[in-house]
């Protein structure tokens, strides 16, 4: 199946941030301390990066058995909420990674999980069709612009669109995910998209779209656990953060490599993860700016009603 196929929509949640030194209170031990530990992902994205090198150099592994593990992890990739609420559920999910959607969604949602490390943060990017000559984003006004609703490209659309001094009624937005909005893009029934890679580049290559210059906004690709583990097996949590932080000190001196083995995880074109790799910013933390973003991004996602209440 092509990539673009099921790279699952990066949906804007938001979540509560615990640090995780802090875990580790008095509570009935979680399944992990009897059986493997549950590492997923939502779908695939170049983003969970420091997942896949962790994986292929068998970080996971190592870390878990420093702490006494003796079961080898399990890994897992969910394409729909309801996957991941029942690995939750079902004690088989410890670890996940996804954007701000998915974690907002699930901590929405009540789910007993907290965020407690940032994979990256990356550049939320408007792509336009090469035929058209537009070069300025004030040159948008009146164009119609795709993008996935109740997203982090969603609210980064619009607080783009804002800075440039236009308002999301002086464009037309077409609602779409990846899977629908590419062929109105390649077709030329939308004049812009405003999406995540490896979407974005692929169209660039191909000279069939090019991105415009300016705008801040980002999306953050975050690590959540599950309370229970937190709680209940905190040196498994700790050994989980330890394998990711060490895949991102890795990346840092050995970017090519790591390239290659995003490229081969994810079955894309070398010139796709090259040109995506420099929009990501791999050594990003909670800082205080994260955590404020997140905030903004939460508050948008209950004013779109994708969640009921602002879980920041």
């Amino acid at each position: 199946m092509p990539y673009r196929h099921h790279f699952t929509p990066q949906i804007l949640v938001i979540g509560l941030v615990a640090v995780l030194s802090g875990c580790g209170g008095q509570t009935e031990p979680d399944s992990s301390r009897s059986a493997p530990i549950g590492i997923g992902t939502f779908s695939q994205a170049i983003d969970y990066a420091p997942v896949y090198v962790a994986r292929h150099f068998g970080w996971f592994e190592e870390e878990l058995k420093k702490v006494g593990a003796t079961l080898p992890p399990q890994y897992f990739e969910f394409n729909s909420f309801d996957e991941i609420q029942t690995g939750f559920a079902t004690g088989k999910l410890h670890a996940f990674f996804s954007a701000e959607a998915p974690a907002t969604k699930l901590l929405s949602d009540k789910q007993d999980i907290r965020v407690v490390e940032v994979g990256c943060t990356l550049q939320q990017e408007i792509l336009v069709r090469t035929d058209l000559n537009i070069t300025s984003v004030p040159q948008l006004k009146g164009r119609t612009i795709a993008v996935a609703e109740g997203t982090s490209s969603h609210y980064g659309l619009l607080k783009i669109l804002g800075a440039a001094g236009l308002a999301s009624t002086d464009v037309q937005i077409m609602p779409g995910f990846p899977g629908e909005a590419q062929p109105l893009f390649e077709t030329g029934q939308v004049d812009a998209w405003a999406v995540w890679p490896p979407f974005v580049e692929e169209q660039v290559i191909r000279k069939k779209g090019t991105t415009l210059p300016g705008g801040d906004a980002k999306i953050q690709s975050v690590m959540t656990l599950s309370k229970a583990v937190m709680d209940g097996n905190p040196d498994a949590a700790k050994a989980l953060v330890a394998a990711i932080r060490k895949a991102k000190l890795w990346m840092a001196g050995n970017p090519d490599e790591a390239q290659g083995i995003v490229a081969k995880q994810l079955k894309l074109d070398m010139k796709v993860v090259r040109l995506a790799w420099p929009k990501h910013s791999w050594g990003a933390t909670l800082s205080a700016d994260v955590v404020e973003d997140m905030q903004a991004k939460s508050k948008f996602l209950t004013e779109q009603g994708v969640i009921q209440n602002n879980v920041v």
